[in-house]
C-alpha cells in the first residue's frame, strides 16, 4: 500500500509536511485580510440565521397552511439583524434584537394598509428614507432601525398581503427572533476575548510577512513598505477591539501592540542604515519561521549586540511574545469586558445629506416604476446603498460603477448557473446558501464582488420559483442602471462634495494629527509627561481616513491621470511612516527636541494655511540629510519632500498651494 509519507526525495520534507505548510501559510494569508475573522463569523452567522429560519417558516407554514409568502417579512428580518447587533454584552444585543423588531412589526402591520394606496405608499417610503439619514448620527441604533424599517416597507409593497395575514407576518418575525439567537448566541458566537486573542495573532503574522519582504534588493523596498502598512492596519483593528475590556487590561495589551510596532519600526530603520547581507537574510527567514511557530525568544540574539539588524529581531521577537502573553491574560480574566461599551451617540441632524438622498431615490423610483411597477426597489436600494457611506463625489460614482459592473457580472454567472442546474434542487439551493455567504463575507470587503454575489442569489431564487430568469435579470440591470445614474447626478450637481475637497479635508486632518503627535514626542525628549503612542495611534485613524478618500481616485488612475492630486499624499504617508520610527524610537538631546519642536510647528501651520501660502519658506535643510541613515532626518526629508510637492501646485498641496 503505497502511503504519502513515501512520495518525498532524499533530504526532501514529507509529502503530507508540505501539503501542511501549504494549508498553513494561505490560512495565514487569509487572517490577514480578515483580523479575528470576524467578516467569516459574521456571514456564516447571516447565513445559518437565514437558513433556520426559513426552515422554520416553512415548518410552521404547513402545519397551519399558510403559504411561504406570509412568512417574507421573518426571512429578510433575519437576514438583516445579524450585523446590526454592534454591542459587546449579550444582554445589549438582545435587546438591540428586540428594538430591531419594533419597526419590522410596526411596518409589516402598515403596508398591509397602505400597498392598496399606491401614492400614499410611495409617500411614505420616501418619508422614511428621508427620516433615516436625518437622524443617522444621532444614535447608533437610528441607521439600523430605518434600514429595516425601508426594506420591510418595500417588502410589504411588493407582496401586497392583505390585513388579515398580518398576525402570521407578525409571527414570521417573532420566530426569526429565536432563530438568529440560536445561530448568533448558540451556534456561532462571537466572543471579544476569542476575537481579540485571534486579532492578536493576525498582527504577529503581520510582523512575519514583514521579515519575509525584507531584502537587500530595491523591490524589496516596495514590498516592504506593503508590509509594514499591512501591520498597521491589523494592529489598528487589534487597538480598536480593546473599547470593550477594562481599563486595567486593555492598556498593558495596548503597550504590547506599540511596543511590536516599536520593535519593526526598528528593523525598518536598521535596513535602512546597513543593506541586510546574505546572512542577515538567512537569519530573518529563521526568525519569521519561529515567530511563526509562536517560539518567540531567542538567547542567542543579545538585545546587546552591536549588529543593529539583529538586536531589532531580538526587539521583535520580545514584544511578539509580551503581546501573547497579555492576550492570554486578557483571555484569562473573567472581568474583561468593560461594564459599557455603548456609546450615547446624539449628533447633528443631517439635512442635506438627508435631502440629497430623499431627492436621488425619487429620482430612482420614477425611473425604476417606468419600467417595473413591481420591481423599481431595486432602482432605490441602489440609489440607498451607494449614497450609504460616500462622502464625495467620487465615492458615489465609484460605488455606482462597482454595483452596475457587479450585476453584470453576476448576471452573467447567474444564466450560467441556472442553465447547468436545471432541475437539480439541492444544487441549486447549495448554491444559493454558498451566494449568501458570498455576499455577507465580500460586500464590506469588496462591493463589486458582494453585489456579484446578490445578483446570482437572485437569479437562482427566481429561477427555482418559474420565473423567466432572463427577463428578471435584464430588468435587474436596468434598474440597477437608474439607480446609480441617478445617485451620480445628484452627487454631481445637487449640493456636491468634490473629491479633491474631501481629500483635503482627510490630508489637512493628517497633518493636524502628524504635529500632534510629534509634540507629544518632543514633551517626551524634554522630561515632560505625553502619551506619544496614543498620538501615532490617532494619526493612524486619520491615515485610514484618507486612505478611503483617495480610494475613487487610486481606482480610476488607469483611465485618468491623477497624478497631482496623489503626489502629495504618498508624500504624506512617507512622512507618516518616519514619523512613527521617530515618535515611538523617542530620540534624546536638546538638539533633537528643538527639531521636533521644528517639524511639528511647520506641520500645524501647513494644516492651518489658507491658500497663497508658500511652503518653501520653511527652514531650508542641509545636503547631507538625503543621505542620513538617522529616522529623524529622514522625517525631515519627507517634510521637505512634502513641501516641494505643495510647492508645484500638486492638489493646490491640499488647498495650500498658490
Amino acid at each position: 500500500m503505497l502511503h504519502l509519507r513515501s512520495l518525498q526525495f532524499p533530504g526532501a520534507k514529507p509529502l503530507t509536511s508540505r501539503i501542511a505548510a501549504t494549508v498553513a501559510g494561505l490560512w495565514d494569508r487569509f487572517s490577514l485580510g480578515d483580523p479575528g475573522l470576524v467578516r467569516l463569523i459574521l456571514a456564516a452567522r447571516g447565513t445559518l440565521s437565514v437558513a433556520l429560519t426559513t426552515f422554520a417558516s416553512i415548518l410552521v407554514g404547513r402545519l397551519i397552511g399558510a403559504p411561504p409568502a406570509e412568512f417574507a417579512a421573518g426571512i429578510v428580518f433575519s437576514c438583516m439583524v445579524p450585523f446590526m447587533m454592534q454591542e459587546p454584552r449579550w444582554c445589549q444585543r438582545q435587546v438591540s434584537m428586540l428594538v430591531l423588531a419594533v419597526p419590522a412589526l410596526l411596518v409589516s402591520a402598515l403596508t398591509s394598509f397602505l400597498h392598496s394606496q399606491r401614492l400614499a405608499g410611495e409617500a411614505f417610503f420616501l418619508a422614511l428614507l428621508f427620516a433615516c439619514f436625518l437622524f443617522q448620527s444621532h444614535h447608533r441604533r437610528v441607521m439600523a432601525l430605518g434600514l429595516v424599517g425601508v426594506v420591510m416597507t418595500y417588502i410589504g409593497l411588493f407582496l401586497r398581503l392583505p390585513p388579515s395575514t398580518i398576525p402570521i407576518q407578525a409571527l414570521s418575525v417573532l420566530l426569526a427572533i429565536p432563530m438568529t439567537s440560536l445561530a448568533c448566541f448558540v451556534i456561532l458566537p462571537l466572543s471579544p476575548t476569542r476575537t481579540l486573542r485571534r486579532t492578536v495573532r493576525a498582527v504577529q503574522l503581520s510582523v512575519v510577512q514583514v521579515l519575509h519582504d525584507a531584502g537587500p534588493e530595491p523591490a524589496a523596498r516596495q514590498r516592504l513598505q506593503r508590509s509594514l502598512a499591512r501591520l498597521n492596519t491589523v494592529a489598528l483593528a487589534a487597538d480598536g477591539q480593546l473599547g470593550l475590556f477594562e481599563p486595567q487590561t486593555r492598556e498593558a495589551l495596548r503597550l504590547a501592540l506599540i511596543n511590536l510596532e516599536l520593535a519593526t519600526a526598528q528593523l525598518l530603520v536598521a535596513l535602512s542604515q546597513a543593506p541586510a547581507t546574505g546572512r542577515h537574510m538567512r537569519v530573518l527567514q529563521w526568525h519569521a519561521r519561529r515567530l511563526r511557530h509562536g517560539q518567540w525568544f531567542d538567547a542567542a540574539v543579545g538585545a546587546q549586540s552591536n549588529d543593529k539588524i539583529r538586536r531589532a529581531l531580538h526587539h521583535i521577537s520580545r514584544a511578539a511574545g509580551s503581546l501573547d502573553a497579555a492576550s492570554i491574560g486578557i483571555a484569562t480574566q473573567s472581568t474583561a469586558l468593560a461594564p459599557s461599551a455603548v456609546s450615547p451617540g446624539g449628533g447633528p441632524l443631517a439635512w442635506r445629506l438627508a435631502f440629497r438622498v430623499t431627492f436621488a431615490c425619487a429620482l430612482a423610483m420614477a425611473g425604476g416604476i417606468a419600467l417595473s411597477e413591481n420591481r423599481w426597489f431595486w432602482s432605490v436600494i441602489t440609489t440607498y446603498l451607494v449614497f450609504l457611506g460616500a462622502r464625495s463625489r467620487g465615492d458615489t460614482i465609484y460605488k455606482g460603477l462597482q454595483r452596475v459592473g457587479g450585476t453584470i457580472l453576476g448576471i452573467l454567472a447567474g444564466l450560467l448557473l441556472a442553465y447547468l442546474m436545471t432541475g437539480d434542487a439541492i444544487g441549486e439551493v447549495a448554491v444559493i446558501l454558498l451566494s449568501l455567504f458570498g455576499m455577507y463575507y465580500c460586500i464590506t470587503a469588496s462591493y463589486t464582488l458582494g453585489i456579484f454575489c446578490v445578483t446570482i442569489l437572485l437569479g437562482l431564487l427566481y429561477g427555482m420559483l418559474g420565473s423567466p430568469i432572463e427577463e428578471l435579470l435584464l430588468l435587474r440591470l436596468e434598474e440597477t442602471a437608474i439607480g446609480a445614474a441617478a445617485a451620480i447626478f445628484v452627487a454631481a450637481f445637487v449640493l456636491p462634495t468634490r473629491t479633491r475637497e474631501q481629500v483635503t479635508q482627510s490630508g489637512r486632518a493628517v497633518l493636524r494629527a502628524l504635529a500632534g503627535a510629534l509634540r507629544a514626542s518632543h514633551l517626551n525628549v524634554a522630561s515632560e509627561p505625553s502619551d506619544a503612542p496614543a498620538a501615532m495611534r490617532a494619526v493612524d485613524r486619520e491615515v485610514a481616513d484618507l486612505r478611503l478618500a483617495l480610494l475613487p481616485l487610486t481606482a480610476g488612475r488607469f483611465w485618468v491621470s491623477r497624478g497631482g492630486l496623489e503626489q502629495p499624499a504618498s508624500a504624506l504617508l512617507d512622512c507618516v511612516n518616519w514619523a512613527r520610527a521617530v515618535t515611538l524610537g523617542s530620540p534624546t538631546g536638546p538638539a533633537d527636541a528643538a527639531r521636533l519642536g521644528h517639524i511639528a510647528d511647520h506641520l500645524a501651520s501647513l494644516a492651518e494655511a489658507t491658500p497663497g501660502h508658500d511652503p518653501t519658506q520653511a527652514r531650508p535643510l542641509a545636503p547631507q540629510l538625503y543621505v542620513s541613515p538617522d529616522p529623524l532626518d529622514q522625517l525631515e526629508r519627507a517634510v521637505h519632500m512634502l513641501d516641494e510637492r505643495i510647492a508645484i501646485g500638486a492638489l493646490a498641496g491640499f488647498g495650500l498651494g498658490r
